[in-house]
């Protein structure tokens, strides 16, 4: 599956490591998880097939979607079609309970 990063930031964690300093550790760890299974998809479905991503729509957003990292942490994105793929577009990593 295809993706894209919309934050400077959490792109620059994925590329460079750079900004890994902001989260915990285990929340560090558990991105760079959950983008390798990004990657590994053919789709959304694949995701939603794990349980363990808790992968939700989120309420009164449109086309927002979050997968757990942590208790408190998930890496919100939306999906957006391509012409022969879709697009997981990652929007940022927000602490649940801030």
């Amino acid at each position: 599956m295809d993706y894209q990063f919309t934050n400077t930031k959490v792109e620059r964690l994925y590329y460079e490591g750079d900004g890994s300093a902001h989260y915990p550790v285990p929340v560090v760890k558990a991105f760079f998880k959950r983008m390798q299974q990004i990657v590994d998809a053919s789709n959304e479905n694949d995701l939603r097939a794990m349980k363990s991503n808790h992968f939700e729509k989120l309420k009164g957003e449109t086309n927002k979607y979050s997968i757990r990292l942590n208790q408190g942490y998930r890496l919100i994105f939306s999906l957006q079609k391509n012409k022969n793929t879709n697009v997981i577009e990652i929007l940022e990593i927000s602490n649940h309970y801030s």
